[in-house]
């Protein structure tokens, strides 16, 4: 690949990202240079793909992300919070494969796609595991981008409808 190609695409990665926090999407830098880097693939052939070895360091950097983000209160939560946790997996199980099922019946989306592309997680770390897994990883990130989205939504309609800030 040519250095072109590398500075044109990592340059829509930042612009991207950059115009997605200023409108202050959801996941903003993800969302953002994903598209940036979209656009580049999709309507140019100067694209730069960084290789196997390239996605397993942004793998190892998310992974480091998350891990940064587990502390000994984070696991202490988790031990008190032990019922509904199990209550949201059971939860998980009934509505979601089902969730998956209906998108992999009534759609042209392999199982692979459907499930993690309905599966509860961060934008992140859901195209990391598509990735990895072979799934089609631009529909898995558009589904949960939608999921994100209108959860955002729909807290701040709650929170007007409780009295709250909204």
């Amino acid at each position: 690949m040519s250095v072109g190609g590398f500075l044109l695409t990592a340059g829509a990665a930042v612009a991207g990202a950059a115009i997605a926090t200023l409108l202050r999407l959801p996941a903003a830098p993800l969302l953002g240079a994903m598209v940036g880097v979209a656009l580049v693939n999709t309507f140019t052939k100067f694209g730069f793909d960084i290789g196997s070895v390239g996605h397993w360091v942004v793998y190892v950097c998310m992974g480091w992300l998350v891990g940064m983000s587990v502390t000994t209160e984070t696991l202490r939560q988790l031990k008190t919070a032990a019922v509904p946790i199990v209550a949201l997996v059971v939860a998980f199980l009934v509505f979601g494969l089902a969730a998956a099922w209906l998108l992999w019946k009534f759609t042209s989306f392999d199982a692979l796609t459907a499930l993690i592309a309905t599966a509860p997680g961060g934008i992140a770390q859901m195209g990391a595991m598509s990735a990895s897994a072979g799934a089609n990883v631009p529909i898995v990130l558009a589904v949960h981008v939608l999921r994100i989205t209108s959860v955002i939504v729909l807290i701040a309609v709650g929170l007007k409808l409780m009295g709250g800030r909204g």
